[in-house]
């Protein structure tokens, strides 16, 4: 359990001035230590630790890994009470591979077979102050230098944290915490490292939005946005396939850039249109990409924000049945498709392309996992691995059918 205070420290100067207290009260302080380290922030594709209501890091010092799983909302208004689980070893590690621990199982049972990918770094310079009474060990006083760093974007702060340590009682934190806030002035800070960091997450998904021009402007009007996560549960999708898909959508979109050549900025879309492709499912599954259109004309994630969220009912019309020249001719004249940009209409039949080859690889539902992409032959050649890869591999080539009316290069799937 983690019991601790945040404030916002706003200048330079009364950083340093404040590192260098050496009493709070009758408490005496230590000399700071300093440290510098790198925090990896991780989560599935569909987010379920964050959905679960935590965060999980891996922290990399010079001599050990520590891996966190935190709850991220506290009790408390000004000292927060939060779970806290950790995890030490001597370098990084998948969790499945960890010796049998409370934190692995914890984690293990949140993502199931998923797979973590990282959504933002954070860059610590931090100095350590001890806070005692006596001889016992009350507090610890961390000001730290961040800068949260999310591909090419970042933010930078600095941050005092007063945590209680293993001596102290939640009285005299109390007494520490008050003493920075009435006496030194400090605003104590609601916001994690992770919420921060979080939030610039989703501001790169919204300038990638704004970014990609199809020569037009665009309207979101008569569409509601609601988190994905909601959605979910709204329309009981089937989070551990969809999650499946997503990775392999991913997987394919990174290695078969060269061929298809979309933009970058349309990775996350991808991300978010194989999340919900399955929409439709609960409500009515022998049409259920239809269904699926209609729900997502009307209600789509707000983390994907306009034009991009216009891509997901298409691509989820076009996830399910065969595909030949003549459906394609039918899908052009349909109002709503054919009032899309070309360039839009392009890089939807692309992406759905990807999408059917991605949801045709969990066809078995038995974690079939992409091995090896080889692009060096004249055909694409992907292995697959697991105990329906057979099955997987076979369905994937059926639904290879648009890649190959939209690319010459064709795919072959083999079971690896």
């Amino acid at each position: 359990m983690e019991i601790e205070a945040k404030f916002i420290v706003k200048d330079r100067a009364t950083f340093e001035r404040l590192m260098s207290t050496k009493s709070i009260e009758d408490f005496t302080v230590s000399e700071a230590v300093d440290s510098e380290f790198m925090d990896t922030y991780l989560d599935t594709l569909d987010m379920a630790i964050y959905s679960s209501g935590f965060s999980f890091r891996c922290r990399e010092k010079k001599d050990k890994v520590v891996y966190t799983l935190k709850s991220l909302k506290g009790t408390g208004s000004l000292i927060h009470t939060r779970e806290e689980i950790e995890f030490s070893m001597k370098e990084k590690s998948p969790v499945d591979k960890w010796n049998d621990c409370l934190l692995k199982d914890r984690v293990l049972e949140i993502i199931g077979q998923g797979s973590l990918y990282p959504l933002f770094l954070v860059e610590h310079k931090r100095a350590d102050l001890q806070v005692s009474d006596e001889q016992r060990h009350i507090a610890e006083l961390s000001f730290d230098d961040v800068i949260i760093i999310c591909d090419n974007n970042s933010k930078s702060y600095l941050e005092l944290e007063a945590e209680l340590m293993g001596d102290g009682t939640e009285s005299q934190l109390q007494r520490i915490v008050l003493f920075f806030r009435d006496e030194a002035g400090l605003v104590p800070g609601s916001s994690s490292k992770f919420d921060n960091g979080l939030e610039l997450f989703i501001e790169n998904i919204r300038k990638d939005a704004m970014s990609i021009d199809y020569g037009t402007d665009f309207s979101n009007e008569g569409i509601s946005f609601s988190p994905v996560k909601e959605m979910f549960e709204e329309y009981g999708i089937e989070q551990e396939h969809a999650r499946r898909v997503a990775e392999n959508a991913l997987q394919l979109f990174d290695a078969l850039k060269t061929i298809h050549l979309l933009d970058d900025k349309l990775h996350q879309t991808l991300r978010f249109a194989a999340l919900v492709h399955d929409i439709g499912v609960m409500t009515d599954i022998s049409k259920h990409h239809k269904v699926g259109r209609d729900i997502l004309l009307s209600s789509c994630p707000e983390e994907l924000p306009c034009p991009l969220c216009l891509f997901l009912p298409w691509t989820t019309f076009l996830h399910k049945k065969s595909i030949n020249p003549i459906k394609l001719q039918k899908l052009s004249m349909k109002k709503k498709y054919a009032g899309l940009p070309v360039k839009m209409q392009d890089d939807i039949l692309k992406m759905s392309a990807i999408l059917r080859i991605a949801d045709a690889l969990d066809y078995s539902r038995m974690n079939s996992k992409i091995t090896n992409i080889d692009l060096l032959k004249e055909d694409i050649v992907i292995k697959v691995k697991g105990p329906g890869a057979d099955i997987d591999a076979d369905r994937a080539d059926t639904k290879a059918d648009m890649w190959r009316l939209l690319f010459e290069r064709d795919l072959y799937f083999r079971e690896d």
